[in-house]
């Protein structure tokens, strides 16, 4: 199926909702939920407010304001590049997931520049062993991401 205006106008919405949903949950969590106070809502689950000054799972924290800047230039760069990727894409799927996941991306860097960090409150865990914090910007760049990449591997086009 072609690419029409209207699908770049129902991507850009879906994009902008991705934006909107993440900045509200984490503004929820920033109103509603003490500091590393968890609040339990499954056995497997709990929210807890924490901050993530790197990039994914705490990577690359930044020592000094430089290291901060190259991460958030660094962060601007990939968004332009899917944007690009975004309006080179030939499926309305691949434009979908795109769009989703410039709307992650753009929510994770709305954090930097709001609070210094990423906000995370996504506390997935067995026993004692719990998964790094994440967000819902996080979940909406991993699984478009990873959905992006098997789409590409397993296309019929060559």
């Amino acid at each position: 199926m072609k690419v029409t205006k209207r699908m770049y106008l129902f991507c850009s919405m879906l994009c902008v909702f991705s934006i909107i949903f993440d900045q509200a949950t984490k503004w929820s969590v920033l109103a509603f939920l003490p500091r590393d106070e968890p609040l339990r809502v499954m056995p497997f689950l709990n929210f807890v407010l924490t901050f993530n000054r790197g990039i994914s799972f705490g990577l690359l924290h930044p020592n000094n304001l430089t290291e901060f800047y190259l991460i958030v230039i660094l962060t601007i760069l990939c968004i332009l590049f899917l944007i690009y990727a975004f309006l080179k894409f030939k499926t309305i799927l691949e434009q979908v997931l795109c769009a989703i996941l410039i709307g992650g991306a753009v929510g994770n860097l709305l954090d930097r520049f709001f609070h210094g960090a990423v906000v995370d409150f996504i506390d997935v865990y067995y026993k004692n062993w719990h998964w790094p914090a994440f967000n819902f910007a996080d979940c909406f760049i991993s699984c478009s991401a990873v959905f992006l990449i098997l789409i590409n591997l397993f296309s019929s086009e060559k």
